[in-house]
């Protein structure tokens, strides 16, 4: 039965764990921010399929393949967790896309960008006058930096302390807020400029390693973690949308270090 015939919004059941730590409980036929979350939830899905099949293709079919799915997880991560810390930044977009004047052939300025809406640039005070007439609301700018990565770290801490057998919370226990920061936005850096090399094929020499089978898949590895380790950090941020319990969290992130794809 869905929601139509009950009056009832039901939850996905068939989530990868990936798409249910980026997205939360999305449901079937919801509207506005569920019918976003839940599309983007199906995309990420449909990718991580493909991922668990990259060990069995031959290392030019891993070259070409693999940095257009790190980079699509990425994007569709980095979108996902933007709805559901900011959704009226991807309401806007929707109800733009559904504009009859809406056109697929040409750039839209109203897109999410990996520069303006991922990353931005420093901002010196961010509490002057000047500074919020127009406040970057980028998912590692400065101000999501202050608001809710430094506010909720603590928190994320205390709900991580007593989980055993995890290498990526254990790695992530060794680390104060400054430096876990910093190497987030290191990371999505590097990753976003080294994906997209095997994509547009910028190369015109033949560095045979640069994305060969051990280093794709070590891009890959390194994607996944990031954008699921941001993932588990907004499963305590209280004004998340489609909010994960904190365990049901937890259990995703270990399960997404089962994908075969490492």
């Amino acid at each position: 039965m869905s929601s139509n015939e009950s009056g009832v919004d039901e939850p996905v059941s068939n989530q990868s764990a990936l798409a249910k730590l980026l997205c939360g409980n999305v449901v079937v036929d919801g509207g506005g921010i569920d019918e976003v979350l839940s599309h983007l939830s199906v995309s990420i899905d449909n990718v991580v399929k493909e991922l668990v099949t990259l060990q069995s293709l031959s290392d030019n079919q891993i070259s070409l393949f693999a940095p257009f799915l790190g980079r699509s997880i990425l994007e569709l991560g980095c979108t996902a967790l933007i709805a559901r810390l900011d959704p009226f930044r991807v309401l806007l977009i929707r109800e733009c896309q559904k504009q009859p004047n809406y056109r697929i052939d040409k750039a839209n300025k109203s897109s999410i960008r990996w520069q303006g809406d991922v990353l931005a640039d420093k901002v010196t005070d961010l509490w002057a006058d000047k500074s919020l007439q127009n406040p970057t609301r980028a998912l590692l700018g400065d101000y999501y930096k202050t608001l809710i990565w430094s506010a909720n770290f603590d928190k994320l801490l205390d709900a991580i302390r007593d989980v055993s057998g995890d290498e990526w919370i254990v790695n992530l226990r060794t680390k104060n807020f400054e430096r876990f920061y910093n190497e987030t936005l290191s990371d999505f850096s590097s990753l976003y400029s080294e994906l997209s090399k095997g994509i547009h094929h910028e190369l015109v020499i033949p560095l045979i390693s640069a994305l060969d089978r051990d280093t794709t898949q070590q891009l890959i590895e390194k994607t996944v973690r990031n954008i699921a380790t941001l993932g588990l950090f907004v499963s305590v941020v209280s004004h998340a949308v489609n909010k994960l319990d904190i365990q049901v969290a937890i259990a995703a992130y270990k399960d997404i270090q089962e994908m075969g794809v490492f």
